[in-house]
């Protein structure tokens, strides 16, 4: 059974004329009624029953017409779908995100990426920055992102986005009323720190920028996330430096204030990570996306 066949039925089936399905399908009407009868013969029944200017479906054809125009409705969606995904239009996307990424320019990203791609489903998973290049490895994500960089063989990662770093001070801080801090005024605080569980990450950035202000900072806390390092500023456990998008989180008695490092705004940038050898369609899209809604210096 040739798929010409089935197409030529279908046709033949809706203009129940052979004359008009012939001229339909471009051909002459000989190669349709050898193509039909030969259907028939294979199928073991009569799909028409012909007269001298018409033809009318049997029961058994009328019932094969339905299904065949079914399978082919389904046939068409599926290669619809196929090539939305080769072209990047549709399919699915999973994205590996650190909980701070949730924040600032990421949810803009994702809107238009949306806009552009409304058939293409996304999953979003909340996974540290080891987490990330562990399924990036396995296939179980597409893209990471994440607030340092990775340097594998295997991944790529590259800068979307940079922002301020902001220092988040508790209330009752002496250089909480300043709209402005200079890191080396915080040289005999205790630091929350987060590190991912990864190398290098954000807190070795801290640590640099500390070392560019002249001191070695007293880390009093360690921890994961840059959330977690704000509650614990909340708490009174010490101070730390976040991501500018950070200031949206609105914790009891934390104040954001600019930093200042010898006189310069520091920045924190936004990787995303990807399997080097990944050249899917869709990928590629959404980092298209990123590149040009996000900010860099």
């Amino acid at each position: 059974m040739k798929i010409n066949q089935l197409r030529y039925f279908l046709v033949l089936a809706e203009e129940l004329h052979f004359v008009r399905a012939a001229a339909r399908l471009n051909v002459s009407q000989p190669p349709l009624s050898r193509h039909i009868q030969a259907l028939e013969h294979e199928l073991g029944f009569a799909l028409f029953v012909r007269g001298s200017q018409r033809v009318s479906l049997t029961e058994a054809g009328a019932a094969f017409y339905n299904d065949v125009k079914e399978t082919f409705a389904t046939l068409d969606r599926a290669v619809g779908r196929a090539q939305g995904i080769a072209r990047g239009d549709a399919g699915e996307l999973t994205l590996g995100m650190t909980g701070s990424v949730s924040f600032g320019i990421m949810p803009r990203i994702l809107e238009r990426f949306h806009s552009k791609f409304p058939l293409i489903r996304m999953e979003i998973l909340h996974l540290i920055k080891a987490d990330q290049v562990e399924a990036l490895a396995s296939g179980r994500i597409n893209l990471g992102l994440t607030r340092s960089p990775v340097h594998t063989a295997q991944i790529a990662s590259e800068v979307i986005h940079e922002e301020p770093f902001i220092a988040a001070l508790h209330e009752n801080h002496p250089l909480a009323r300043q709209k402005i801090v200079a890191l080396e005024k915080l040289a005999t605080d205790n630091f929350v720190l987060y590190r991912g569980n990864s190398w290098p990450s954000v807190a070795d950035e801290i640590v640099g920028l500390c070392a560019d202000a002249g001191f070695i900072p007293n880390v009093g806390q360690d921890t994961g996330e840059m959330q977690t390092a704000v509650s614990l500023v909340a708490a009174g456990l010490g101070v730390t430096v976040v991501a500018d998008c950070i200031r949206s989180l609105l914790l009891p008695r934390v104040v954001y204030r600019h930093l200042r490092v010898r006189g310069k705004t520091p920045l924190t940038k936004l990787h995303a990570i990807y399997r080097k050898r990944d050249a899917s369609p869709i990928l590629n899209a959404f980092l298209r996306v990123a590149r040009s809604t996000g900010k860099r210096t």
